[in-house]
This record gives structure tokens, sequence and C-alpha cells, in this order.
């Protein structure tokens, strides 16, 4: 065939141009949100760093060194290999046996090797809590909104109730309770999670009190969704009401769910931090960022006693942060209503 023909016949065939997905369009958008960016990788940094603790420190968490007792931030390794302390293993990575990056603390346990591993704790607490929270407060939501009536009455009630509590003393209240060891569902919980009972406590309470905001969120943009065409169609063709709820409905609030849920994570970290501060979170032998705290308090005016508390509470303010930072980026990011705000693609 020669080329006019080739050429004649490329014109003429129809052209046609595959347009990205949501999704694609979606990251597109939270690409270009900077402070979303670098929060993603500062939780992303933090996320690897709890989840490698055990390799990535040098010492153990309980072990102490009389020795060494409220030491600054230092980077050198000690000519006294007694000084050094007991160590699991001799180096890891730039961080060798000796060495305390973030000081130690009034026990001469490396605070470094503590803020990792209660990084753990207090992110995991952070993670079950938003997940768990929101999907109670989805589910709730689209109840309320698309079955209404009583249903909807009853939800809504209840929800405001809820929000008319003021929340902090009621945490007080339950974890207080829940710790009292002479209630029968108290000893039953410790007989039951051992040493887990305080995180598995602190995640229930925190679930029971933050679950109203997803509640209403979702409530509010089903009550507009049910009324659209697709939602008629689904029911002409006989899709039951579970079906309508979870392969319509919901999925269509997925950019409010997700901005939530994200923005929960942070909450919920701030919660345990203030409840374990106070004594009523995450119990000792177990680490977090709260109890570092708490028990800094007492060491302000020591030597170097500073540090104890510097660090986890800079960690918990980066993390909150960044949450933040991460859930303005989604929410720019997958609500079609804010796409002429300087992120579409």
């Amino acid at each position: 065939m020669s080329k006019p023909a080739l050429r004649e016949e490329a014109q003429a065939r129809p052209i046609v141009e595959r347009s990205p997905s949501t999704w694609a369009l979606a990251w597109r958008r939270f690409h270009r949100h900077k402070l979303a960016i670098v929060g993603s990788s500062v939780i992303a940094i933090l996320i690897i760093g709890a989840v490698l603790a055990p390799w990535l420190t040098p010492y153990d968490v309980t072990d102490y060194n009389l020795q060494k007792l409220f030491g600054p931030p230092s980077l050198v390794v000690p000519a006294d290999p007694a000084l050094a302390g007991p160590c699991i293993r001799p180096a890891v990575l730039f961080w060798r046996c000796g060495m305390h990056p973030f000081g130690t603390d009034d026990l001469g346990r490396d605070i470094l090797s503590r803020v990792l591993h209660g990084g753990r704790v207090s992110l995991l607490v952070g993670f079950i809590a938003a997940l768990a929270s929101t999907l109670v407060g989805s589910l709730l939501g689209a109840l309320a909104a698309h079955f209404g009536g009583k249903l909807d009455a009853i939800i809504s009630r209840f929800t405001d109730i809820m929000l008319s509590i003021p929340t902090f003393p009621l945490l007080l209240i339950l974890t207080g309770l829940l710790a009292n060891r002479d209630l029968p569902l108290s000893a039953y919980l410790s007989d039951l999670l051992g040493p887990a009972k305080s995180i598995v406590v602190i995640i229930l309470v925190i679930v029971a009190l933050s679950w109203m905001g997803t509640t209403r969120l979702v409530r509010g943009e089903i009550l507009s969704l049910r009324e659209r065409e697709f939602i008629d169609a689904a029911r002409a063709l006989g899709a039951s009401h579970t079906r309508i709820i979870l392969n319509h409905l919901l999925p269509n609030t997925l950019h409010l769910i997700i901005v939530q849920a994200t923005l929960m994570v942070g909450e919920a970290i701030l919660i345990e931090s203030g409840l374990s501060f106070l004594g009523l979170g995450i119990q000792p032998p177990a680490v977090s960022w709260g109890n570092m705290l708490s028990r800094a308090q007492e060491f302000f005016y020591y030597p170097n006693g500073f540090y104890i508390a510097l660090f986890p509470g800079l960690f918990i303010f980066l993390t909150v942060l960044c949450f933040n930072f991460i859930g303005d980026g989604l929410r720019d990011a997958l609500d079609p209503r804010l796409k002429g705000r300087g992120f579409t693609p």
C-alpha cells in the first residue's frame, strides 16, 4: 500500500483515547499536594521504624544501666565496655552499642529504642481504633439514611446524645472503671488478655466514643445519594437493601470515609497519649509515647531530664501533623466538588 493510502487510512481511523481512571486522577491531584506527600513520607518512615524496631535497636527497652542515668544525646561510643550496658546486638546500621542518639532516661534505658518500640503501640492503637470507629460510623450512617423513619430517628438521637457528652471525662471514667481489678468485667479481661489488656481497652474505649462524626458525615451524604437515578434503577432491578448499601451507597461516600479515617488516626493517637499521660492508658511494661511522657513529667528539672519528654512528644506532634496533612491532601484529591481548587490534572 502506498504512503498516501496509508496516510488516508490513518486519518480515517477513529481516535480513541482512554481516559484515566478515577483513582489515577485522584493520585495526580494528591501528588500535587506537597504537604501531603511530605506527610506521607514521614509516616512511611515512622511505620517502617516501628515495624522493624526489634531489629533496628541494639538495646532491650526493659534493660537498664544505672551507670548512664540521664545521659544526653550522644553519638560517641564509650571506651569502657561496661558503660555500653546490656546490648542484644553489637551494632545496627549507624547505631552502635554504647551510642545513645536520643540520650538515656532515669533508669539508663536508651530513649531512641523506647521511642521506636513505643511507636509500635501508639500507631497500632491509632490505626485499629480509626479503622474500627470509621467502619462502625459508616454502617450506622448508611443504615440511618437508607432506611429512614424510626431507625433514622433512633440512630440520629443516639448520635446527638453521644456528641453532647464531654468526651474526655467519659474516657477517663470508662478507662478507670475497666482498669479497676475489683470489677468482674475488668478481672475477666485481665485473665483473658493478660498484658495486652490496657491496649485492647484503650482501643475499645476510643472506638465507643469516636464513631459519631463519621455517622453524621455518611448519613448526610447518603441522604442525597439515595434519591439519585442509579439507586432507583437498583431498586427496580430487585437489589436487596444490603446490596444497595454495600455496592452503591457506601462506595460513593468513599472519599468522605477515607479522609475521616485518616484524620481519626491522629485523633486516636492523641487520645491514647493523653490517657497514658494521666496514667489510665497503656500500662508498663508496654511502651507507648504517651506513657513515656507520663514518666518524664517527674524529671523535667533533672539534668538532661528534658530529653525524656522531648523525643516522644516530638514524635506525637509529627505523627498527628502529618496525618492532618494527608487528610487534607486526600480531601482535595477525592472530593469531586473540590476539583477547581488548583489540584485538577
